[in-house]
């Protein structure tokens, strides 16, 4: 029995450390008053430091056809020309502008983020951690869809998208 224990924690911590250690891009929008939740698959995420590890630079290229709701159907559907429009533009993208540090850990950062062929300035919080193997950038803002003519005038959605980024880079 308490070698079955054993290799149960073992599982759980070993879990528990990959997944403190995995890069994403998740969202929420809710939906008929519902959470919906999702994140996207496929993403080129680059970050430039200085010599002294400071954040100089970042961009994102994420592949929409990579979203991910837990729901197949919904899936197809926000690809479709009144969502995604993924026949015509097949990826999103962020490019930072500028750079503020605020903290040692802490900076702002104004980017140019383009969706469906749409840019917008937007000005962003980002934290960067350095880690034994790199470092750990992360990020949580939000978005006004309708900004991007995403979801059309639906007014079942929320125009406002919660974005969350966790970006691991070695070194």
């Amino acid at each position: 029995m308490l070698r079955v224990f054993k290799v149960i924690l073992f599982v759980v911590f070993t879990s528990f450390g990959y997944t403190q250690n995995t890069s994403s891009i998740d969202f929420i929008i809710k939906n008929l008053g519902l959470n919906v939740d999702g994140y996207f698959n496929t993403y080129d995420i680059n970050v430039e430091f200085s010599p002294e590890s400071e954040l100089l630079n970042i961009t994102g290229k994420i592949t929409v056809s990579s979203i991910k709701t837990g729901i197949d159907s919904r899936d197809e559907h926000l690809l479709k020309e009144d969502y995604f429009d993924v026949e015509t533009y097949k990826y999103i993208t962020l490019q930072s502008t500028s750079i503020s540090k605020k903290s040692d850990t802490e900076y702002s950062v104004g980017a140019n983020l383009t969706i469906k062929g749409k840019t917008k300035q937007i000005t962003i919080p980002v934290t960067v951690k350095r880690t034994d193997k790199g470092y750990k950038i992360a990020s949580s803002f939000q978005i006004n869809r309708r900004d991007y003519g995403v979801g059309g005038g639906s007014l079942v959605m929320s125009k406002t998208v919660k974005i969350k980024v966790t970006y691991f880079q070695e070194i």
